[in-house]
């Protein structure tokens, strides 16, 4: 998906021609509009902001909604509090794949006076819109849910994520599959999107690399009901493993499909398939048995403090990978931020996001820990923030 990107009001430049009085013209130099404060200053008694930027409207509403009550969530379990400043949380409709609001919510949040970060954009076109406005005003934004690959680098000073790359989750996929399972040969299925097409790409690299062999490369149309003819065909190949990449309900069907044609091997699935709607209660009991990567789960503790919050428990993935991205602003700003005699607060915004690319900590998604890229640093897949689970009676149970 691509998003046009508007320029960023604050590095316009204004080219001025007028003319004089009919015998010539005259032209003024160029200005360039001041860039932001790098240094943020907040009076006694006014709030520290953190902003966050999620779909609160459109089919993706619960995903944002979960997310933004995550953070706030982490606000109240950090205290509140910053230096004797209150941590005030301002969300944002950024639409998920609305470019103009991804952007309309950047330029809201990047104009209060007091933000200190943001939690998000929630999804990589929201993110590509959004993320130079971030970054002309030196605010660091940590998105909980956006693993492409490609939208960071290294020269981006103040981007982070706390979800995993799809490079990580495809790597621990084939890690699985060549030294838990033992495979030796592969047939790989993806839907042809971007998210699956990634995964897939980079499966059948990280499985070849540690001497696995991809027999085939197949694709399904998203929409695709009817697999019966693609399951037959793995089952006459027999592969060690069959590898899905892609998204449900297509991930479920073709589960449920190779089943019903006695396949014999394991199949393997990313964390779109990790719902128990979708997948598991879908599937019918034909799932048993598959193998499905993705982020930690909330254990009974967290959703009974979800639920006690907000009278509901999370519905959808990345509330943990929220709750350590509000969690590692608040550290941030608590090492960075100083406080005078009267109780006036400074932050560096361009030390915060110093500070967060050398903080280290324990959190609930694992060790949180980021890398010159912003990315999630770590060598095995708990450290990036990864889990491998085998559906049992009924459940995602880990495998360790």
């Amino acid at each position: 998906m691509s998003w046009r990107i508007l320029p960023a009001a604050a590095i316009a430049i204004a080219v001025i021609l007028s003319a004089c009085g009919g015998s010539g013209s005259h032209t003024v130099t160029p200005t360039v509009a001041p860039d932001p404060p790098a240094v943020i200053t907040i009076a006694s008694g006014q709030p520290i902001t953190i902003g966050v930027s999620s779909a609160m409207s459109g089919d993706q509403e619960a995903l944002g909604r979960d997310i933004a009550d995550a953070a706030d969530l982490a606000i109240s379990d950090a205290g509140g509090v910053v230096k004797g400043h209150k941590i005030a949380l301002r969300r944002e409709d950024d639409g998920c794949n609305d470019p103009e609001k991804a952007l309309a919510a950047a330029r809201t949040l990047t104009s209060i006076d007091s933000i200190a970060g943001v939690v998000g954009p929630m999804c990589t076109t929201g993110l590509q819109a959004a993320d130079k406005t971030y970054a002309d005003a030196r605010v660091a934004h940590i998105t909980p849910s956006t693993t492409r690959v490609e939208i960071a680098a290294p020269e981006k000073q103040y981007f982070f994520r706390t979800c995993w790359q799809d490079d990580a989750q495809a790597r621990t996929q084939a890690a699985y599959a060549r030294e838990t399972a033992n495979a030796a040969s592969a047939i790989v299925v993806e839907d042809g999107e971007p998210y699956g097409k990634a995964l897939a790409d980079a499966f059948v690299s990280a499985f070849e690399s540690a001497g696995g062999r991809v027999m085939s490369r197949k694709r399904i149309e998203r929409g695709t009901t009817d697999l019966s003819s693609l399951a037959q065909q793995v089952t006459s190949a027999s592969p060690d493993v069959l590898v899905f990449e892609g998204l449900n309900p297509e991930g479920v069907l073709l589960a449920k499909a190779l089943r019903e044609s006695a396949f014999a091997g394991q199949f393997i699935g990313p964390d779109a398939l990790l719902s128990e709607r979708d997948f598991i209660l879908a599937g019918r009991g034909s799932v048993d048995g598959a193998i499905i990567t993705g982020g930690p789960i909330p254990d009974d503790a967290f959703v009974a403090k979800f639920r006690d919050r907000f009278q509901r428990v999370p519905a959808t993935p990345f509330v943990l990978q929220s709750y350590d991205a509000a969690t590692a602003l608040i550290k941030a700003i608590d090492a960075t931020a100083t406080i005078s005699a009267s109780g006036e607060l400074t932050i560096d915004r361009v030390a915060l996001a110093a500070t967060l690319h050398q903080q280290r900590f324990a959190g609930l998604t694992g060790t949180v820990a980021f890398d010159d890229r912003g990315d999630r640093a770590g060598e095995g897949a708990h450290e990036l923030g990864l889990e491998v689970y085998r559906v049992t009676n009924g459940r995602f149970e880990p495998v360790r």
